[in-house]
């Protein structure tokens, strides 16, 4: 009979509830007796047990009633392998007993069987009755993985063709044999197997018409990788005309000429077949291949074909003994099309870097090429005119032994190039100023950050740079030993990014830049380098900070175009920085951090334009930061970085000021300050800030995002003030003597997210369901160990940040919290755009 639609579903964690529900159906306890034994089995309710241990003895069908009399119970808190013995005494006892809906109720019906490692004491106790296997006929997915475990449970595996209604298995372990009928599985869609000690497969194998998807590997991939000889013989896979992915690993195949890859193949996988001699003749008939690849060391021929597959769009191949490869294959060439459908963008990697290349006949369409060998190189150079619509070159690789006749320039739609600086090999860029679509350039001695030269070191930067008029993107890196004169640079450049370099030295002739930064790389003259150059915005690292010394800023070049500056001099010429820099936007100022009298020497100059301000390592007094603050009016941004030496924010009023960040800073009190029109606050670390304080900062009526990090040393609670804000982002985290979360975040119905943060109440308060709009919700420190309540179902969150660990405190369980995810994933951080965006610049 047909169960009330309105009765829900069954949920294992969930079966008091669920128990309640079914008593009002029409049709109780009939049409439930399968749950009403598996709630009498697992149940914690001594009530609810009581009930469906009557029914079950004096109503349930026989089979049900003979289980019964099993003294074992379905645990929920214990191992599911617990709950698999369970089940197995049950078989035993009644022969009629439906085991797999059984097994459905207790794993959310799944409709899969799972075994690995930690599942060997049922698998030890099945060794005994292994035909209780074939009483799980129905379920959909089999996946066994027992690595080290020899062939004791070969028995077990024999029984596998006995569940006809497979579609998919996964089987990895040591075991020596397949059931000789494995081709009985005619419904197979999907089958893995791993097997280093398989001995042969079964005959038949070629029966297994319905499978879609096929993986083989003869060993683990977390061992030495050592191919299974004993798997040679693939001419069945002619036989499944539906396979769409083929994926072969280790496996000891000699010889596949003779197999017709079935033309509905979309994916092919052979890695690491050593002994992989031949292949079939032609592949043209895979007209839906996509994707091909191969890695074997004994390969020495490849199928012909590959160039007329419409479809295909990734071609890879590691194969040291195939000496030649055709041109269009080897460069992706999508410039033929097979009727009215283009070829689609093929992408090839091709390992061997001293593989021949047929002669080209037809023009590439290539845009793009990766250059990693001087083979590859002479061949490029030879065949330029054939690449008229290259865009984009990557040259990586030493210098041939004889410079080529043709240089880069010969590419005159080149716009980016990433050039590894090798030693004779500038020829190459010979005549680059003739590129006149060159945007961006990337030089580089190594890929890897911080590796150095140790033999022929790059020392010196090609001059022939400098005869590009201008550039949008230059970038030099990862280059120990090298110093670039900036006499070589183009004079037009609107972004330099200069990192990992022995220096910069600065020339004579002046150039310009929109936008510099400088990583770790010492400027050998800074003085005089910012006589050359004219920039809008300067980021020049740590390593050419000037605490030590007085810059000369009326002789900056063009000091009216900067914009940005991270000012690390002498505090006592800020005034002489803002009276010059008049229309600077961004300032960072990074002050002696041990000397308070270099701090208090802090001068100023009235300067309107200045929207953002950075302060780090300040330590001086209230009445010095003041003067500095005064004289900036209209700031957006203000961002203070580990401060100390005053207790008290300066009494100033900033009527712009936007976003306010403090990060271990020392003061107590920022009643002082005044705001209007701030949008967002973030305090983290800022131990010793007032309970008064965070009073005010409630009362900041145009808030939109507010959050507050690390103030344990506070005795207070957060005012319920708070949740008159018209808040979208509240992160909070429990004070010293703080452990309830506050109820009254129930209010804030503009919350999109919310943090709660190191909270040592045992319950998620139910009043914070009601919050409908919350997109994301962060749960991090707070012991909860009773259930969330189901009310938090109706929440429509898109995200929950929370992981579960024993190293952060953050220790409660999976069915405690499942009401919260619903359909969710928890994720262990924050995404950028909730945590971080609100209170950027």
């Amino acid at each position: 009979m047909t169960k009330s639609t309105e009765i829900p579903e069954f949920t294992y964690y969930k079966m008091d509830e669920y128990y309640e529900e079914i008593k009002k159906g029409k049709n109780f306890p009939e049409d439930f007796y399968y749950e009403i034994f598996t709630i009498a089995k697992a149940t914690t309710d001594k009530k609810n047990r009581a009930e469906c241990a009557n029914i079950i003895k004096k109503q349930a069908p026989e089979a049900l009633q003979l289980a019964f009399k099993s003294r074992k119970k379905i645990t929920q808190k214990g191992r599911h392998d617990d709950r698999m013995i369970s089940l197995l005494e049950y078989g035993l006892l009644s022969k009629d007993l439906d085991l797999l809906k059984l097994h459905d109720l207790m794993t959310r019906k799944n409709r899969e069987l799972d075994f690995f490692w930690f599942s060997v004491h049922f698998l030890d106790r099945l060794l005994e009755h292994p035909h209780i296997i074939s009483r799980f006929n129905g379920v959909k997915k089999f996946t066994i993985h027992l690595i080290g475990k020899g062939n004791k449970y070969d028995s077990i595996i024999k029984e596998i063709s006995k569940l006809t209604s497979l579609e998919e298995i996964d089987l990895e372990g040591d075991y020596e044999q397949l059931p000789e009928d494995f081709g009985n599985l005619s419904n197979l869609k999907k089958l893995k197997l791993v097997a280093p000690c398989l001995k042969k497969f079964p005959s038949t194998m070629s029966q297994l018409i319905s499978l879609k998807k096929l993986r083989i590997e003869g060993d683990y991939w977390n061992r030495a990788c050592k191919d299974n000889l004993n798997l040679n013989d693939f001419n069945w896979l002619t036989n499944l005309t539906k396979l769409k992915v083929l994926k072969l690993y280790h496996v000891g195949v000699e010889d596949m000429s003779q197999v017709v890859f079935p033309a509905t193949l979309k994916r092919i996988e052979f890695f690491c077949l050593g002994e992989l001699r031949a292949l079939p003749k032609d592949v043209s008939h895979l007209k839906q291949l996509k994707k091909f690849q191969i890695l074997s060391k004994s390969i020495d021929s490849l199928p012909s074909g590959f160039e007329d597959l419409p479809k295909l769009e990734y071609f890879e191949l590691i194969a040291p003994k195939i000496d030649s490869i055709s041109s269009t294959l080897f460069f992706g060439d999508a410039s033929r099309c097979f009727g009215d459908t283009p070829r689609p963008k093929l992408v090839t990697k091709i390992t061997y870097s001293e593989t021949n290349i047929s002669p080209m006949t037809e023009v590439s369409q290539r845009e793009f090429i990766e250059i990693d060998s001087p083979k590859l190189l002479n061949f490029v150079l030879d065949n330029a005119s054939f690449f008229p619509k290259l865009k984009t070159i990557t040259v990586d690789c030493e210098a041939p032994e004889t410079p080529h006749k043709t240089a880069l320039a010969a590419f005159k739609n080149l716009t980016t190039l990433n050039y590894k600086l090798e030693h004779k090999l500038d020829w190459l860029l010979e005549g680059i100023e003739q590129c006149t679509k060159l945007k961006n350039v990337e030089l580089y001695r190594f890929q890897e950050s911080g590796t150095r030269d140790i033999k022929l070191a790059v020392r010196v930067f090609p001059s022939v740079f400098s005869k590009i008029t201008q550039l949008e993107n230059l970038t030099i890196k990862n280059a120990s030993a090298l110093v670039v004169d900036t006499d070589h640079l183009p004079k037009h450049i609107t972004n330099l990014t200069i990192s990992e370099i022995k220096g910069i030295k600065a020339g004579t002739e002046e150039f310009d830049v929109f936008n510099v930064e400088v990583k770790a790389t010492p400027i050998l003259n800074l003085q005089e380098f910012y006589a050359v150059i004219s920039a809008a915005k300067f980021n020049l690292g740590h390593r050419n900070d000037d605490v030590n010394n007085v810059l000369d800023f009326e002789n900056f070049r063009h000091p009216e175009k900067i914009e940005s500056f991270d000012f690390t001099s002498d505090v006592s010429q800020l005034d002489s920085l803002l009276k010059n820099f008049i229309n600077l936007k961004a300032l960072t100022i990074t002050f002696k951090k041990n000397n308070p009298e270099h701090n208090n020497a802090l001068t100023a100059f009235k300067h309107s334009n200045l929207k953002v301000l950075k302060i780090d390592n300040y330590n001086g007094t209230t009445e010095a930061l003041e003067r500095l603050l005064s004289h900036t009016p209209n700031l957006e941004f203000l961002d203070v970085f580990e401060a100390r030496g005053f207790d008290a924010f300066p009494a100033v009023t900033l009527p712009q000021l936007k976003k306010l960040l403090m990060q271990s800073v020392a003061v107590k009190t920022i009643d002082n300050l005044k705001v209007e029109t701030i949008e967002a606050v973030k305090l983290i670390h800022c131990d010793h800030i007032s309970d008064e304080s965070i009073e005010v900062i409630s009362r900041w009526n145009s808030l939109k995002h507010l959050w507050l990090e690390g103030l344990d040393e506070n005795g207070g609670i957060y005012p319920e003030s708070i949740s008159e804000l018209n808040l979208e982002t509240l992160f909070i985290s429990a004070h010293h003597k703080e452990e309830e979360i506050p109820t009254w975040i129930a209010h804030m119905k503009n919350l999109r997210v919310l943090g709660l943060n190191i909270f040592k109440q045992v319950v998620l308060p139910v009043e914070l369901a009601s919050l409908k709009q919350l997109e994301v919700l962060s749960i991090s420190g707070c012991e909860f160990s009773e259930k969330v309540s189901e009310d938090f179902r109706n929440m429509n969150l898109k995200k929950l940040v929370y992981w579960t660990s024993k190293f952060n405190g953050s220790n409660m369980k999976s069915e405690l919290y499942e009401p919260l995810e619903n359909k969710l994933v928890s994720q262990r951080e924050f995404d950028d755009e909730d945590s971080e965006a609100p209170f950027r610049i």
